[in-house]
């Protein structure tokens, strides 16, 4: 992102009456004026609702609200019993068939970020055109908003299971379960570590969390029922996603201890990760609307704080390692939700809604304590690495890499998991840091500076020197502070241009058509300082011959990275894919090559879309 580039910006926000471009988001019923989108689309709710909505009172209690969904928090903290009662009370069949519908029309406007009239918004904005000015026909705005219903496409996906299934009792074999969590732990677990394998069993795992786990897992395997018939595990994966969808609207309304809400918090994780990154499409409405539970679910749950155990003396050391086991699964459950909160904004540019200092833990204990298979390996492991130090809260580790004098050394031996999330909360930052300068067209270094510093310290807790380091673990760690340095340097066009996504089929597309500039990319600077970086992708695509273990965000971040490599390609720059054999300025060769190494992805959705992508890029 050029000076000039900010500059223009700039210019479009102060257009508006020659009003500061610090609030350049303007609401077309009272002209009351905002810094961020995401605060003008809450604040435009407010006028979707009839005058005798305007204030919303408790009944329990003389507090009043203006969003149904603040008032419904605070049901939830303040009158947990009244809350639950009502819920279980004014249940309606329709309502049972999926526990995400129970939430306020407050919750759904939050999401629904594909209708027309903010797509209307953010497309007036880049085009310069005054709030003020009528809205389009295609979008015409009614003067209260109460026409608008925010929520449509969601409510679409929820309810998109017949009454047929949603009676179903369906329930995969003992087969079936056993090779699925087989294929889950060997594939998919290493991305979402927080379920302890040693001591897994899944006669003791609640059946939403069984399913869910299973959807994912059969996505690397065929049903051992049909004989691995090639695309039978596709089907089977899609059976168990409905019908977990079905099983956890009930079993939420028992999540009231804390091990059994953990549980909830995973299952919703794991599915909305199925919906988004392997159904995509449709499906993704799911995915985003479960996010927004899930996040509530952790919240209300206790999840942020370290689970309390009782501090009771015992000479029993296999009791000891399970009170570990419970406690790390449930820290390393927060922190895969807080790197899934992170990658939809960095994906899909909606807000955050987990804030780092809201995470009360420590960083995740070394993998090999995490591993260990019997409480005697543990307490080996643990005593061998003579650890000193006190541990670190997440909040503060971050603190400490931000600061310019902090000694790093200092921080106990963790596993680079937790470093994935320090690179996610400075990528974010970053992404803060450049919506802020687009619409203000202020370019502050002063801020992007200590970020890209921050970045650099990190790299060593990111690559893991031990040899015992697991590849695919390592893989995840690094693509993501790879990805992370090529932010620094570039800023997402799709991200500063207000575009909002609802799918990953979007994403890919925008990254294929939104490129960033040749003319920007080839600057000797700007090529210079992200050459190494989009190199790391070139030669992990090039020698990751079979992707079976490979987290599905690493594939769009890998994509992100070529499309990079493919300006530079078409710019002429010296050596821009010379790692891969490919030779300067080849465009076709380029192509080539890219299609080979994605072609090895196309049984995922992901792998599908982006070689459509990379037809549309030979016309």
């Amino acid at each position: 992102m050029s000076v000039s580039t900010v500059s223009s910006v700039s210019s479009i926000a102060t257009s508006v009456h020659g009003r500061p471009a610090y609030q350049p988001f303007q609401c077309l019923v009272c002209h009351c004026r905002f810094t961020r989108h995401e605060n003008l689309k809450r604040h435009a709710a407010l006028h979707s609702r009839s005058p005798e909505e305007a204030s919303l009172p408790c009944d329990f209690c003389h507090a009043t609200f203006s969003r149904r969904d603040l008032r419904h928090r605070h049901m939830k903290r303040k009158h947990p019993e009244h809350q639950r009662r009502d819920k279980q009370a004014s249940r309606s069949p329709t309502e049972s068939q999926d526990g995400l519908h129970l939430q306020h029309a407050g919750d759904h406007g939050d999401l629904d970020m594909d209708s027309g009239i903010w797509t209307d918004l953010d497309s007036n904005l880049l085009l310069g055109a005054s709030f003020l000015d009528p809205v389009s026909q295609s979008a015409s705005l009614n003067p209260n908003l109460a026409s608008i219903n925010f929520d449509q496409g969601i409510t679409d996906s929820l309810l998109s299971i017949d009454l047929p299934q949603i009676q179903d009792d369906w329930f995969p074999s003992s087969s079936q379960v056993s090779q699925g969590c087989h294929l889950f732990f060997t594939h998919v677990s290493h991305f979402v570590p927080f379920l302890h394998r040693p001591t897994f069993d899944a006669t003791q795992v609640p059946n939403h969390l069984l399913l869910s786990m299973l959807c994912l897992g059969y996505q690397y395997g065929e049903d051992p029922n049909c004989g691995h018939q090639a695309g039978s595990g596709v089907s089977l994966s899609l059976r168990c996603f409905h019908r977990a969808r079905v099983l956890i609207a009930p079993d939420e309304e028992r999540a009231e201890d804390s091990t059994y809400n953990a549980t909830m918090v995973q299952a919703y994780l794991l599915i909305q990760i199925y919906a988004m990154m392997y159904l995509c499409g449709d499906e993704s409405a799911y995915g985003l609307k479960t996010h927004s539970r899930m996040i509530s679910l952790a919240r209300a749950g206790g999840l942020m704080l370290p689970i309390s155990i009782e501090s009771v003396a015992t000479q029993d050391l296999d009791s000891l390692w399970r009170h570990f086991i419970k406690a790390e699964s449930h820290k390393r459950t927060l922190f895969a939700v807080h790197q899934i909160d992170a990658l939809w904004y960095q994906f899909l540019s909606i807000p955050r809604s987990l804030s780092h200092l809201e995470i009360k833990h420590d960083l995740p204990c070394p993998e090999d304590y995490w591993t260990a298979s019997s409480s005697v390996e543990w307490a080996h492991r643990r005593l061998v690495a003579r650890q000193s130090g006190s541990s670190v809260q997440y909040p503060e580790a971050v603190r400490r890499f931000l600061s310019s004098d902090a000694d790093l050394s200092s921080i106990p031996a963790f596993d680079p998991y937790g470093a994935i999330n320090i690179a996610q909360f400075l990528v974010s930052s970053a992404r803060e840091v450049s919506g802020w300068s687009t619409m203000t067209g202020m370019l502050s270094m002063e801020r992007l500076e200590p970020l890209r510093s921050s970045l650099l310290a990190l790299s060593p807790f990111i690559r893991p020197q031990s040899e015992a380091a697991n590849a695919t673990h390592e893989a995840l760690c690094e693509a993501t502070w790879e990805t992370a340095m090529i932010e620094m340097q570039m800023w997402s066009p799709t991200h500063t241009g207000g575009i909002v996504e609802g799918s990953m089929d979007a994403v890919l597309h925008q990254l294929t058509y939104l490129a960033p500039s040749c003319e920007f990319l080839c600057e000797s600077n700007t090529a210079e300082a992200i050459q190494p970086h989009v190199d790391w992708f070139l030669r992990y695509l090039d020698t990751t011959v079979v992707p079976d273990s490979e987290a599905p965000w690493i594939t769009l971040y890998a994509y992100k990275a070529f499309m990079v490599a493919w300006q530079l390609v078409r710019g002429g720059v010296l050596g821009s894919m010379q790692v891969v054999g490919v030779h300067d300025g080849d465009v076709e060769g380029a192509l080539m090559w890219a299609r080979k190494v994605f072609q090895r992805r196309e049984r995922w959705q992901l792998g599908k879309i982006i070689m459509v992508c990379l037809d549309t890029l030979e016309k």
